[in-house]
C-alpha cells in the first residue's frame, strides 16, 4: 500500500477509536484526491478497515471507487457492486448520520451504476435498507427516496416505491454534515 494510503488508513483508525468524527469529517473531505489517484489500492483499504468502526473512511473509499474511471474491466465493478451492497447492510447508522450527504452519494453512485449495467432490481432492497438506516423516522423523505424510485421504475417493480409513496411526509433529512 503507498504511504499515503497507509497515512490515510492510520488517521481513520486513530480519529475513529478517539471518537474525533469532527476531525475525521474534515479529514476525510479532503483526501478524496488521494484516494481516486490510488484506485488500484482502494480494496487493500478497505480490507484494513471494520466496517462498523470505520464507517466513514469506508464510506468515502467506496465513494472514491465508484468516482474514478473504470479501468479495470468488469470484476472491479462488480466488486464495487458487493463492496457497497455490503457495507450499506452492515455499516453503523450513527456513523453515517453524521454525513448523510456522502452517504446519500453513494447511493446515487450506486444507482447510476445499476442503470448503467442494466440491473435496477439488484439495488431495491438496498435502497430500502440505506433509507432506513440513514432517516430518524420513518415519515422521513430522504434524496434516496430518489434513487429507489428511479430504480423501481426502471425495474418495472413498482411495490417498494408505492410503499414509499403511501407514507404521509413529516420531515425531510437535512443531508448536510452534522460535525
Amino acid at each position: 500500500m503507498a504511504s499515503a494510503l497507509e497515512q490515510f488508513v492510520n488517521t481513520v483508525r486513530t480519529l475513529s477509536s478517539h471518537g474525533n468524527f469532527r476531525e475525521l469529517c474534515e479529514y476525510l473531505s479532503k483526501s478524496s484526491e488521494v484516494l481516486v489517484k490510488n484506485t488500484q489500492h482502494l480494496d487493500n483499504v478497505l480490507e484494513t478497515l471494520d466496517i462498523q468502526q470505520h464507517s466513514l473512511g469506508i464510506l468515502t473509499v467506496l465513494c472514491a471507487k465508484f468516482s474514478a474511471p473504470a479501468t479495470t474491466g468488469n470484476n472491479a465493478q462488480d466488486n464495487r457492486f458487493t463492496q457497497t451492497q455490503e457495507f450499506i447492510l452492515n455499516c453503523n447508522g450513527e456513523h453515517i448520520r453524521l454525513a448523510p450527504d456522502t452517504f446519500a452519494e453513494l447511493c446515487h453512485l450506486l444507482t447510476n451504476y445499476l442503470v448503467e449495467q442494466k440491473q435496477p432490481l439488484k439495488g431495491i432492497c438496498i435502497l430500502e435498507k440505506a433509507i432506513s438506516k440513514l432517516r430518524l423516522f420513518d415519515s422521513q423523505l430522504t434524496s434516496i427516496h430518489a434513487d429507489l424510485c428511479q430504480l423501481c421504475v426502471v425495474a418495472k417493480c413498482f411495490k417498494p416505491a408505492l410503499k414509499l409513496i403511501d407514507i404521509d411526509i413529516t420531515g425531510i433529512c437535512q443531508e448536510v454534515s452534522y460535525i
